[in-house]
């Protein structure tokens, strides 16, 4: 088996606009601490709905999630699927 590999990286704007209901004005907030963990904190649901539709848009393309990193600013995806599995 042959696999083909990718990264992804995605804006902390470009989560938000994948979100459809985000309610205006709430700014997300994003941690991360000294070990290089991050997190949203008080993200309600519509926040986790966005990353969900960034990582489901690659997904339809055949590409399955290996790993990914959250940063300050933005969100790393490392993606592969089977060689010639192109949606």
């Amino acid at each position: 088996m042959s696999w083909e590999h990718a990264i992804t990286v995605h804006t902390l704007d470009e989560i938000i606009e994948a979100g459809e209901n985000l309610k205006a004005g709430k700014e997300i907030v994003l941690f991360c601490d000294t070990g290089g963990k991050c997190f949203f904190d008080d993200a309600p649901n519509p926040y986790l709905k966005a990353i969900t539709a960034v990582l489901d848009g690659q997904g339809a393309e055949g590409w399955i999630l290996v790993d990914v990193t959250l940063r300050e600013e933005d969100m790393i995806c490392f993606w592969r699927r089977q060689r010639g599995s192109e949606a």
